[in-house]
């Protein structure tokens, strides 16, 4: 049995066990939307109500992963702007595994017919208030590598590249199926300069740590510029000192 067989399988199995407790049991991912590896954890989602809660397991040598959300807050993630993206584009390709309400097929039906014009300026409002919040990382990045704290500017470095995604994301209004897939899908909306800059900030091409940091600083111009019309005359002013700063460095 190949792994993606090996993974439905088992994924089917624990949905069975699970079943009495929940309204609800969705297998989303790259298993369920056929891009796993055989190293791919099982992502089942469980619609119950209760505490929220995501436990990891190993079984049969995969690692499952059974997030545990109320009906109503599985939904909600479609008017979030910080996840709605990845959200629709992991329903779209869910397989119901145990819907006796009908509630999993609802929420498949919304995420397939959902488009961004439904949040739009929410996004945009969230996705300028992130940039003003990473600000903050930009002067760390700075200040860091003027002390030589390499290690500071590289956690703060890291940051950067990793928290400016989702904005961006929201920005080129971007679906995934799947979390990875929205780094390749940025590169590609936001082009080379971006990708050569992300690249470089998180060590891909091996440029070395100055030059990371470098990359990092240059994601948030690049950022900033994306963003500018969303911005108000205050955030504005945090947003061009940081940039300012970035350019000095």
């Amino acid at each position: 049995m190949d792994h993606s067989s090996h993974a439905r399988r088992l994924a089917a199995r624990l949905a069975a066990e699970l079943a009495p407790a929940a309204t609800g049991i969705a297998l989303l991912g790259s298993v369920a939307n056929g891009t796993d590896h055989p190293d791919s954890d099982i992502d089942l989602v469980i619609a119950a109500h209760g505490p929220e809660r995501v436990d990891v397991r190993q079984v049969e040598g995969r690692m499952v992963t059974l997030t545990r959300k109320s009906p109503e807050a599985l939904a909600a993630a479609l008017t979030h702007p910080w996840e709605a993206g990845a959200a629709a584009g992991a329903w779209r390709y869910a397989v119901v595994l145990h819907d006796p309400e009908g509630r999993m097929a609802a929420l498949q039906a919304a995420a397939t017919s959902w488009t961004w014009d439904a949040i739009g300026a929410e996004a945009d409002r969230w996705a300028a208030a992130e940039l003003v919040g990473l600000a903050e990382e930009v002067h760390k990045v700075c200040g860091m590598l003027a002390l030589g704290r390499s290690r500071g500017a590289a956690a703060n470095r890291l940051i950067l590249a990793l928290h400016l995604a989702a904005p961006l994301g929201a920005a080129h209004r971007i679906i995934v199926d799947s979390e990875n897939d929205l780094w390749d899908a940025l590169a590609d909306a936001e082009g080379p300069a971006w990708a050569r800059a992300w690249d470089a900030a998180a060590g891909v091409t091996g440029e070395g740590h100055e030059a990371g940091c470098r990359g990092a600083l240059a994601l948030y111009r690049i950022a900033a510029d994306r963003l500018a019309r969303h911005l108000d005359t205050e955030a504005r002013a945090v947003v061009d000192t940081a940039c300012d700063r970035a350019a000095r460095t």
